[in-house]
């Protein structure tokens, strides 16, 4: 291709609209299932069996028929269904186990119009938290069991015959048969329950809305309850016998948080009870089943005795995402998984603004900023993909619960509402809740609901952030015109390692200001590639770009601007967000950063310093093995003990609460950093607390753990393996496994290992032990894996399959370890794992890239800083004498 050819192609690439999707129909929804015969209501049973592990079930599903057939095609996984009639016929049964479908033949042709189809089926219990699950865990009486379920986003079909696709919205009555101890709860009341006379009872639920097949829920065990009400709605913790207490948080919680939602959205939640689940082992993170969320334990109970002021925001943020889907996702729900951010993006988004509501001391948005760097740096990656992405198969399905939908979602979602401003975008919220509920929608429907409300185009500006990969860099010069600051912008497409990325535009919302004038800030939308701009601001006083860090791009001064300690403290981590991130695409050395970082030292905002010791983590971790890592940690020493100075080791009475929060940041990276005295003084509070628990303050338990663990004997390691053992709080136990997954001894780390193997711990708890010594012992993890790959893979569910074994490889920095990841994969990995296993091997490469451009720099710089103060400490120290 010649020159010329090559910058038209470019040039029309960079101004080819992007195509926006049409707002929701049935017709046009994907997925496998035909659409002609639709599930209206099911009627189910289900008799578990907890002995064999093992159910039987019926149901009874009313369809709609709109068009003639004489075939009925529906999703069943790992069940046998053992008789199919409808409309008096018998039908021929034929399973796909690769389609995860079952085909109803039928001798004639179902007329148009109403029929019920009624299913006999057995199948499985999993030890996985997928489908209809037992939960196994601990009491002082002994190893006890429960069942729960997981659905989302393809494992209705493991525990009845459905129709399992988010567009299929039906109603739902469940009926179970479970021991008379247990305690049996669903997505509705309870309507009514039935001694059998064998140890047994039957539990009737009401019939629930209609609502996409993912929500349905079952819990059951020898559970208890904590019980509240807000806006006339019942709310109850339930958890395992003897927690109950602990689930008092969460339920004050829940009750602020049900009528701030019914306020915010305008429609008022719409089931008479809200149950909140705590589920001790297997399940991991949390479930917005309609009326009744389940979350691991650990992020639902907490002990003012032992839980940390972490715990408490975790619990809190949890908690607001999926109470906030009740709303988003079960009232209204996305088509279809390509549009699954309209369910987690806005979730996270909903849930980071309801905590910062209720939470403002706890800068919830600002601290957010680490995460929102988090998913720019992959987002600029050549294995990007839209916030909208397609979506064909169940394993694509899973894949696209990642960090794009929910953090680069709750990124775009903050900058639009920004944009439009609160009222107009509660406006627009508002419209769209009261349009569609128990109904299904595209993104297209949203933005029209925005657009009718703020009288802006929306979907022009928002189509570019959703249909398309990555986010602009906004670089700007400044000049002088009439005592007044005009700016040049330019954006052009930001990447890291992907020298071939696709040229692409956005439509920009670039805000603007100085931080010590009074000059309210500026806001203009950036449409074209450029764009000269008049400002009201005088000058000499350079101005700070995306002002207060609302929006979703990077940007790059010229002039720089060095000034950090005069932003506040939203601006200063964007500054250095965007710095370190100007090194990692090679448009910046990295000791422009650490320039910076030397100015913000000072600073006393845990999301500065998070971003700070974030970034001296990542460069400690491609010193590994090089002489350049005891520099580093020096460095990192120096830098971190004079914050430690400030906090201290115990709290104050008053003291903020984000102060708690920096002082186990600081301990953990002193800690990390192979720091003598905290070494020492976390060892010596060790002791004390196994001589009485309650001489270790709650908030320093996790840090204090952390750093016994990371420097441990074995002694110690033996101390932290037993308490981990003898643990029943999911909260305790996981504190302690964490630590012993971070030992530094590799005999110690090969013990580890080894655990991930046993039954110690639920499944997939234990498998992610393996990931976590990788962050460590990279070349130990690696094998082992390699080594036990079958055994491993069997002990996680099919959502967590995919990117297991990439993302413990990723750990690596040596562009041959990529090779061997790819070469592994072919052989040992499905197609499906291709994805993440793209990710890791670019992951690696970058890292090795930067390894190697920047470190011997980095050294040098580094070596000149840690001298130049260890003379300056040496001559202070003659001088004193």
């Amino acid at each position: 291709m010649s020159l010329l050819r090559l910058v038209i192609v470019s040039l029309l690439l960079f101004l080819l609209p992007v195509q926006a999707e049409s707002k929701f129909s049935l017709a046009n929804t994907p997925g496998k299932l035909p659409k002609d015969i639709l599930p209206e209501h099911y009627a189910i049973t289900l008799t578990p069996d907890l002995a064999t592990q093992t159910f039987t079930g019926t149901e009874t599903v009313t369809i709609r028929v709109t068009k003639p057939r004489n075939t009925i095609i529906l999703n069943s996984l790992e069940m046998t269904i053992s008789a199919a009639e409808v409309a008096g016929q018998t039908a021929l049964i034929q399973s796909d186990a690769d389609q995860q479908t079952t085909t109803f033949t039928l001798p004639t042709p179902l007329p148009v119009g109403t029929h019920r189809l009624s299913l006999k089926f057995q199948g499985k219990i999993n030890n996985q938290s997928q489908g209809l699950y037992a939960d196994k865990y601990a009491t002082p009486q002994g190893q006890k069991v429960m069942l729960a379920t997981q659905m989302e986003p393809t494992d209705a079909r493991r525990m009845f015959p459905g129709w399992d696709e988010p567009v299929f919205r039906a109603t739902y009555q469940l009926m179970v048969i479970v021991p008379v101890s247990f305690l049996a709860v669903s997505n509705t009341p309870v309507a009514q329950e039935q001694p059998l006379g064998d140890g047994r009872k039957r539990v009737i639920f009401r019939q629930t809305p209609k609502m996409p097949s993912y929500l349905m829920a079952l819990i059951a065990g020898e559970l208890e309850t904590l019980t509240g009400e807000a806006a006339g709605v019942q709310i109850r913790i339930i958890t395992t016998a003897g927690k109950k207490e602990r689930g008092r948080y969460a339920l004050e919680t829940a009750q602020k948080l049900l009528v701030y939602y019914n306020d915010y959205f305008g429609v008022p939640y719409p089931l008479p009870k809200l149950d909140m689940i705590a589920i001790p082992g297997g399940f991991s993170g949390a479930m917005e089943n309609w009326g009744a969320i389940t979350y691991n334990e650990a992020i639902l109970l907490f002990d003012p005795k032992s839980s940390s002021q972490e715990t408490r925001e975790d619990i809190f943020a949890v908690v607001a995402h999926e109470i906030a889907h009740q709303w988003f996702g079960n009232l209204v729900t996305m088509a279809w998984w390509d549009n699954l951010w309209l369910n987690e993006g806005f979730a996270s988004w909903m849930g980071t603004k309801a905590t910062d509501h209720f939470n403002p001391s706890w800068n919830v948005w600002l601290r957010e900023s680490t995460a929102k760097n988090y998913v720019m740096t992959s987002d600029s990656r050549k294995s990007t993909h839209p916030i909208q992405q397609p979506v064909r198969t169940e394993s694509e399905a899973n894949e696209a619960f990642d960090e794009i939908t929910y953090l680069k979602g709750q990124a775009f979602i903050k900058m639009l509402e920004s944009y439009l401003g609160e009222n107009d975008f509660r406006a627009g919220i508002r419209l769209y809740m009261g349009r569609h509920p128990y109904s299904n929608t595209t993104t297209a429907d949203l933005w029209a609901a925005l657009s009718e409300a703020s009288g802006k185009p929306v979907q022009n500006v928002a189509a570019g952030w959703t249909e398309q990969p990555g986010f602009p860099l906004v670089s700007v010069k400044t000049a002088c015109t009439k005592d007044k600051q005009v700016l040049t912008l330019a954006q052009e497409r930001f990447t890291v390692n992907d020298p071939t990325a696709r040229p692409l535009s956005w439509q920009i919302p670039v805000t603007y200001a100085h931080p010590r004038l009074k000059i309210a800030p500026q806001t203009i939308l950036l449409t074209g590639k450029t764009s000269t701009v008049p400002t009201v601001f005088p000058c000499g006083q350079p101005l700070k770009l995306n002002y207060g860090n609302g929006g979703y791009y990077r940007v790059k001064y010229t002039p720089a601007l060095t000034e950090v300690m005069q932003l506040s403290p939203t601006d200063r981590v964007n500054l250095l967000g965007d710095s370190w991130a100007l090194v990692e695409a090679g448009r910046a050395p990295a000791t422009t950063y650490l320039d910076l970082v030397e100015q913000a030292k000072t600073s006393t905002e845990v999301a500065a310093w998070e971003q700070i010791v974030g970034t001296l983590g990542t460069l400690a971790q491609l010193e590994r093995g090089r002489p350049g890592q005891a520099t580093l940690y020096a460095y990192g020493r120096g830098l971190l003990r004079p914050v430690l100075a400030q906090v201290g080791w115990d709290s104050r009475p008053g003291e903020p609460q984000n102060t708690v929060v920096l002082r186990n940041l600081v301990i953990r990276y002193l800690g990390s950093f192979n720091d003598p005295a905290t070494i020492t003084e976390a060892r010596q509070r060790f002791q004390a607390f196994l001589r009485d628990p309650a001489a270790l303050q709650p908030d320093l338990r996790e840090v204090v753990i952390a750093t016994v663990g990371r420097h441990s004997d074995r002694a110690t390691y033996d101390q932290l393996r037993t308490l981990g053992r003898q643990a029943t709080s999911t909260e305790e136990k996981f504190r302690y496994y964490n630590a012993l997954q971070l030992a530094r001894d590799p005999a110690l780390a090969r013990e580890t290992l080894s655990i991930s193997l046993t039954d110690e711990l639920p499944p997939a708890r234990a498998t992610r032990i393996v990931s976590g010594v990788a962050g460590v012992h990279p070349e130990l993890a690696w094998a082992f894996v390699q080594q036990n790959l079958q055994p491993l893979l069997a002990k996680r569910t099919s959502f967590q399959k995919s990117g297991y074994v990439p993302g413990i490889a990723a750990n690596f920095s040596d562009p041959a370890r990529a090779t061997e990841l790819e070469t592994f994969a072919k052989t040992n990995l499905p197609a499906a794992d291709q994805k993440e296993v793209q990710e890791a091997t670019e992951t690696i490469r970058f890292q090795a890239n930067l390894k190697a451009r920047e470190l011997p720099n980095v050294d040098r710089w580094l070596t000149q800083k840690t001298s130049t103060k260890a003379q300056s400490f040496k001559q202070e120290t003659l001088s004193s004498e």
